[in-house]
């Protein structure tokens, strides 16, 4: 993820879920851009799931792209 990805999904974490801060949500998903170890403690877990939802709703967006150029 970009780093301007990374804030379009914290913003839209914000709006839509908003269960930990702004801060606590920009720093998993900054690890996760990097690789690096997460913390998978039920904390996170409405992270995890946005997060889920965000890829599939990419990868969705991506395959209507793909149909819609001949």
């Amino acid at each position: 993820m970009t780093n301007e990805e990374q804030q379009a999904f914290v913003e839209a974490y914000g709006r839509n879920v908003a269960e930990i801060s702004d801060a606590k949500v920009a720093e998993f998903v900054h690890k996760y851009a990097l690789g690096e170890d997460l913390d998978y403690s039920s904390y996170y877990t409405s992270v995890m799931d946005a997060l889920g939802m965000w890829n599939d709703g990419i990868k969705w967006q991506m395959q209507q792209a793909r149909k819609a150029v001949p």
